[in-house]
């Protein structure tokens, strides 16, 4: 009995080393087999075969299964049936049957399907593919290994969206997919959910490693009043990691089409820039009942920054469009849209410990209707400002301001069908030298006195009748004024409750005193800007009384940890004048500059800002004239302005009224007004559901001039994306901005491929 079982133990070894040996058989491969012959050079496996590539060998990472797997050890081919599956490191395919060859690593798979990563995990950025990992799933009845990353298909398709059930995928006749790089299909047919959704003949779709890849975006479709049914194509080019490129084709079906390019570099912090052309081609049309004659514009947007050597630093911006009312027409942004202003500039600034000096030439244009414009700025210019000398042992302070160059004031008009320009452009140039001296430094008591002397030269100068004629004139004056804050006076309570554990209340009173000489041309200054009109001659009294309210929350078990918040802050002040003039023309108050009638008090200004919670701030300002006449409103103006940004939810809102139309520093208007308006945006569920809501309201005439509502939902790999908006400006004869419109955009989203925003910022300018 024992010999017998000693016999037994030896004939199964002898069988288990027999097979061990004939898993050895296959030169660079490791097999586990239950059935296995070689017949000369051709090796048969079956059963549940597995073969597995030895470390070190130019098989290693690879593995086999199949049910029959048939090799010729000498050409390398490799035949496989039933159940095939190969991996390798980063990608695995499952198979009816398959010719491979182990030694070219080519080869085809029959009614295959693969799933494969797109380089390292670590590597890749997840927000692009939602909570996947970023892999890629293709298929197809025939699938050739043509490369080492490289397949070609036919009839599949292919996704992103690696779930049991993909969200979206496409399938096309032929394909060609490079791992890491990208996917080229012809005769593709989009389907989300298993639905179609769009055919394109050809379809190149980017699945590079580093997620920036050349391409087209997907198309984004929209409808219009003034636009008509449209739909926009962009095609992106990643030149490299700091430059890209996107070019846009918009065809409107009934208006005409639109050819736009973008580009953007980013070789640093300070060395980027970002240019915008767009050149639009419009067919006669009826709008809103309204015939519109054929027009083609242009239009350039752009910014950039760059340092320079020695300190320096350059810097451009332009927005110019060549007919305005094609920005009042599309432009998605209520602001631009309302927008009545072309502009361009650029320059070069640098610092030097106590110097800076800018350099600039700027043009700014400035619409009040279709025949109406006024043209400001400098052409060239520059300032320069020596600031902060110690002048010797006493604690005395030095600084210069220097400004020049030609300054712009053109205005363009239609008198009888002709066009009229009046130019009253002019070289300017102003030194102000001035010394400051601290006389009280105590943290109750700040006192500082001013002296300052400011001389300006003006190539031209206004005649007895008001008209500017070429004859030079220099304003000279001085000005002299002393600041005093304080007595600060303060308290601190404990009240322990939600809102602080501590908290402390200031009071910190304001007076100030300036006295500006003489200045014996003052008539014969000419006003190139509002704010060159200066009253000599008067003595102004400024007082005011600031309240600040700052609170501490200790964090729970770490006293003091807490850093203090100004929970509320409320200014009021106002001033006194010996000439009741100078009222008018105080730059310091928001309201009324160059058109409140005189009066020796100026009105009274509140401002106050509350922040109950960090998120939460709010700000109000208002201008309150004590003194109002028939002709001046007692309330000239206010300000309510909100903001609250948390994690999900963002929103800015704000109230402003102003009670009668005045004069900017550029010339222009701001017209009397009373607007309530809004935006919230917000990403809720890890931001798979997304949107904006906006409107604009006018509540002097109860009109809701604008409104915009935007709504995406993205399930992880796949989106869309709606925005409907709507305009209603009201009938005004200075304004030409077209009275109605109603928009809607639609945008699809996938993987890989983001949507766009048209070159008039549909969705807000990005993608929600």
């Amino acid at each position: 009995m024992r010999f017998r079982f000693i016999a037994l133990t030896c004939a199964l070894a002898a069988l288990l080393n027999a097979r061990d040996a004939g898993a050895q058989a296959i030169p660079g491969w490791m097999q586990k087999s239950f059935q296995g012959e070689q017949n000369g050079d051709l090796i048969t496996l079956q059963r549940e075969v597995e073969i597995e590539g030895e470390p070190g060998s130019a098989n290693a990472g690879q593995k086999f299964f199949a049910d029959v797997l048939k090799m010729n050890i000498k050409t390398g081919e490799l035949i496989a049936e039933g159940n095939v599956v190969f991996q390798t490191p980063t990608a695995q395919i499952s198979a009816d049957s398959v010719v491979f060859n182990t030694k070219t690593k080519m080869g085809t798979f029959k009614v295959a399907s693969v799933i494969a990563e797109l380089g390292e995990r670590g590597e890749r950025n997840p927000s692009m593919f939602g909570t996947l990992e970023p892999d890629v799933y293709f298929y197809g009845v025939t699938l050739e290994k043509i490369g080492p990353d490289k397949y070609r298909i036919s009839k599949g398709g292919f996704t992103t969206c690696v779930q049991p059930t993909p969200r979206w995928e496409i399938v096309s006749g032929t394909a060609t997919l490079r791992l890491d790089h990208y996917v080229r299909l012809s005769n593709a047919v989009v389907e989300v959910k298993d639905v179609p959704v769009f055919y394109l003949p050809f379809l190149y779709y980017p699945i590079q490693k580093d997620d920036r890849a050349t391409g087209f975006l997907l198309p984004m479709y929209g409808s219009s009043l003034a636009m008509g049914s449209s739909i926009g194509n962009a095609f992106f080019w990643a030149i490299n990691r700091s430059q890209d490129a996107t070019f846009f084709h918009d065809y409107m079906f009934s208006r005409g089409q639109g050819l736009g390019a973008e580009y953007r570099y980013m070789l640093g912090p300070q060395a980027q820039g970002d240019f915008r052309y767009y050149w639009l081609d419009e067919k006669e049309a009826i709008i809103n009942g309204q015939p519109r004659q054929p027009r083609q514009s242009k239009t350039v947007r752009g910014g950039l920054s760059q340092n320079l050597p020695f300190g320096l630093a350059a810097r451009g911006r332009i927005d110019y469009v060549t007919d305005l009312t094609v920005r009042q027409t599309y432009d998605h942004n209520f602001y631009n849209a309302s927008n009545s202003t072309r502009s361009y500039e650029g320059g070069v600034s640098g610092s030097w410990r106590n110097l800076s000096v800018n350099g600039r030439y700027a043009q700014n244009e400035t619409f009040t209707n279709s025949n109406y414009s006024t043209v400001t700025g400098q052409t060239p210019g520059f300032t320069a400002a020596l600031s902060g000398v110690k002048l010797g042992p006493l604690p005395i302070f030095g600084t210069v301001n220097a400004e020049g160059g030609h300054s712009v004031f053109i205005t363009r008009f239609q008198d009888a069908g002709r066009d009229v320009e009046d130019d009253r452009s002019l070289i300017k140039t102003d030194v102000t030298p001035s010394i400051r001296a601290p006389l009280s430094t105590l943290p109750y008591l700040q006192v500082n006195a001013t002296a300052t002397y400011r001389t300006t030269y003006y190539s031209e100068s206004l005649a007895e009748d008001k008209t500017q004629i070429e004859v030079p004139i220099t304003r000279n004056y001085g000005d002299m004024r002393v600041d005093v804050i304080g007595p600060v006076i303060s308290r601190v309570f404990n009240p322990n409750n939600a809102v602080a554990d501590r908290m402390k209340h200031i009071i910190e009173p304001t007076f100030s005193v300036q006295r500006r000489t003489e200045i014996a041309n003052q008539d014969r200054i000419p006003t190139v800007t509002g704010y060159d009109k200066i009253i000599g001659g008067v003595t102004q009294m400024s007082y005011g009384v600031t309240n600040r309210v700052m609170v501490r929350k200790d964090t729970e078990g770490q006293p003091q940890a807490g850093a203090p918040r100004e929970l509320l802050n409320v200014s009021v002040r106002q001033s006194y004048y010996t000439d009741e003039t100078a009222s008018t023309f105080d730059q310091s108050y928001s309201y009324g500059f160059g058109s409140r009638p005189p009066s020796a008090f100026s009105p009274i200004s509140l401002t106050a800002r509350a922040t109950p919670t960090t998120p939460l701030a709010i700000d109000y300002r208002v201008e309150y004239d004590p003194i109002a006449t028939n002709t001046s409103p007692t309330l000239l103006g206010m300000s309510l302005n909100g903001t609250l940004r948390a994690a999900d939810v963002n929103f800015t809102g704000g109230w402003t009224r102003q009670a009668f139309t005045q004069r900017t520093e550029t010339g222009g208007e701001i017209r009397a007004n009373n607007f309530i308006q809004t935006s919230t945006d917000f990403r809720i569920k890890q931001s798979r559901y997304g949107g904006m809501v906006s409107f604009y309201y006018d509540v002097a005439q109860s009109t809701l001039i604008s409104q915009r509502y935007v709504a995406s939902y993205n399930a992880q790999c796949c989106g869309v994306q709606f925005e409907y908006q709507s305009f209603n400006y009201p009938n005004n004869p200075n304004q030409f901005l077209i009275p109605k419109d109603r928009r809607f955009n639609m945008s699809f989203t996938l993987a890989g491929v983001g949507s766009f925003s048209n070159f008039f910022g549909a969705f807000g300018g990005g993608t929600y």
